[in-house]
């Protein structure tokens, strides 16, 4: 039997395990066991925090098919926030992800449920349309501009461009964004999850890297289906750097996993 805990940001669901309590990562079969919304915990995703010199932890992320992952915005701000919940880390903590360091600050908004604002990579946008984007926010994201995210088949034209020749092997993520005033709407797909999620951290932060783009604006309120997010940074043109990811992290619940889904982990 091993412990977990279920975390979530704004809808996108993580299956959270203390590192300090298993002797060695679950597999790939492991991990889509637990994460299966049928006969398992059901989430987006897995993340493990461990042990690093140097930093108050490592945040090693899994999509819910078993692949790993660099990074993950809501997930880095639900592991914040579990870190604090199990003494790992403060309300300030200096972790490291796979596509390197960040930081988070962490404010309690009631029970069970905290304000998190995480630092992101700096981001370079690189060849854009008047309509579509590819940037990088610790994971490939690709960006379409439309009027209205809302009547946008997000699994089907997703999944076309995730697994169009252009991104073969790896894949991309897709964000469907519109620009209102100073707000974004988005609708994601994501790889690893193969389908919408209610909202997407990294993708967020790719939406308001291509709203600044396009307007000038650095600062933007982002919405998705799961919630509001809140996204700034510092630049102008294409290069951003101070580039920060806010909102709630929630812990939903937690457990033990039998021996069907734990053999090899402790």
């Amino acid at each position: 039997m091993i412990r977990f805990w279920k975390f979530h940001g704004t809808g996108n669901d993580f299956v959270m395990l203390d590192g300090r309590e298993i002797t060695q990562l679950p597999e790939a079969g492991q991990i889509e066991a637990m994460c299966n919304r049928h006969t398992g915990i059901g989430a987006d995703g897995l993340i493990v925090l461990t042990a690093r010199e140097g930093y108050d932890f490592e945040m090693i992320y899994f999509n819910s098919d078993g692949s790993p992952a660099t990074m993950c915005g809501n997930g880095a701000r639900c592991a914040a926030a579990f870190g604090l919940m199990r003494g790992i880390s403060g309300i300030s903590a200096h972790f490291l992800a796979g596509d390197g360091p960040h930081t988070a600050t962490i404010s309690a908004a009631s029970d069970g449920e905290w304000m998190v604002e995480i630092s992101m990579c700096d981001i370079s946008v690189g060849k854009t349309s008047e309509n579509e984007a590819d940037i990088h926010t610790g994971t490939p994201h690709h960006l379409v501009l439309t009027p209205d995210p809302e009547i946008i088949d997000v699994k089907t034209r997703g999944r076309s461009i995730r697994y169009s020749p252009a991104y073969a092997p790896v894949g991309t993520n897709v964000n469907f964004m519109a620009i209102d005033g100073k707000t974004i709407r988005v609708r994601t797909y994501e790889k690893g999850v193969e389908d919408e999620t209610l909202s997407c951290g990294t993708g967020v932060t790719a939406s308001a890297a291509f709203a600044a783009v396009k307007t000038g604006r650095t600062s933007w309120e982002v919405l998705t289906r799961g919630g509001r997010l809140e996204v700034k940074m510092i630049g102008k043109g294409k290069h951003f750097t101070e580039v920060h990811l806010k909102g709630p992290a929630v812990f939903v619940f937690s457990g033990t996993i039998n021996a069907s889904y734990s053999e090899g982990m402790d």
